[in-house]
């Protein structure tokens, strides 16, 4: 996948902020060319601007902080889409069914503009290591973008899934995968505050789908959030990618380091 996109129109979601369970809206518009993905005007989806807080990925600082934007970069990298105009009311974007899903056929909804001129590929020339503890994301060099993702949770046992960071395989392959909360709350309680369509269940220290989408839907979801952190390179990345038990703080570390990697050449 080369070159740029963004969208045709303008298109909303509305839904709940997933930490406080709050009303909170997200307004998706068309960018120029070379643009990138800025919320609210003025925050760039940067790994400058990133930081992992409560679980999840958020962009700025204070005021001008936006929560949980990994599964709408995640939709944009999937779908190759580079330059978009992001406006939120509340400081989370809406949870939507846990993944990204909502956003990639709000996306698709809105019809996706591409053209020739887009940002250079992210071209690894030789392997970057990340750990942590006994966490680690590596890459070697390789055409296109492939995720190879290990989990071990104890209330999951060992679970893995591969993909290709392109269209085809992005939507079926890992988009409809939701996420896990880590919630002190019942699941009844925890479905009715954010307004979910669908039961919960609790299994060990996490809260999440009754019935799941995939047999290994836990590290389908790992692999979804570590592409919406590699969004925030702004650029694709060319390599294959190993990662086990990844979470946004390694997720953003590794995106770092490829990001240091590419300019000391």
């Amino acid at each position: 996948m080369s070159g740029g996109a963004t969208i045709a129109g303008t298109v909303s979601l509305s839904g709940r902020d997933s930490s406080a369970g709050g009303p909170v809206k997200v307004r998706l518009g068309p960018a120029g060319p070379g643009t990138g993905i800025w919320f609210n005007g003025r925050t760039r989806a940067t790994l400058s601007n990133a930081h992992e807080c409560g679980h999840a990925t958020c962009l700025g600082r204070s005021a001008r902080k936006v929560r949980m934007v990994e599964h709408l970069l995640a939709a944009c990298y999937g779908l190759g889409i580079t330059d978009l105009a992001v406006e939120t009311i509340g400081s989370t974007l809406p949870i939507g069914d846990g993944s990204a899903e909502p956003y990639a056929r709000l996306l698709m909804k809105a019809g996706i503009v591409r053209y020739e001129a887009g940002p250079v590929p992210a071209r690894l020339r030789r392997p970057v290591l990340v750990r942590q503890g006994v966490r680690f994301i590596a890459a070697v060099p390789a055409r296109g973008l492939t995720v190879n993702c290990l989990t071990r949770f104890a209330e999951f046992g060992t679970q893995f899934c591969a993909f290709t960071a392109t269209p085809a395989a992005f939507l079926p392959a890992v988009a409809r995968a939701r996420t896990l909360a880590r919630t002190g709350m019942s699941p009844a309680a925890f479905r009715k505050r954010l307004g979910l369509p669908f039961r919960l269940k609790r299994v060990g220290r996490f809260v999440c789908a009754e019935r799941w989408r995939f047999p290994d839907e836990p590290c389908r979801h790992k692999a979804l959030d570590l592409l919406g952190d590699l969004a925030l390179l702004g650029r694709p990345l060319e390599a294959e990618v190993f990662a086990f038990m990844p979470g946004h703080r390694l997720n953003i570390a590794f995106a770092r380091n490829v990001e240091r990697e590419l300019e000391a050449r």
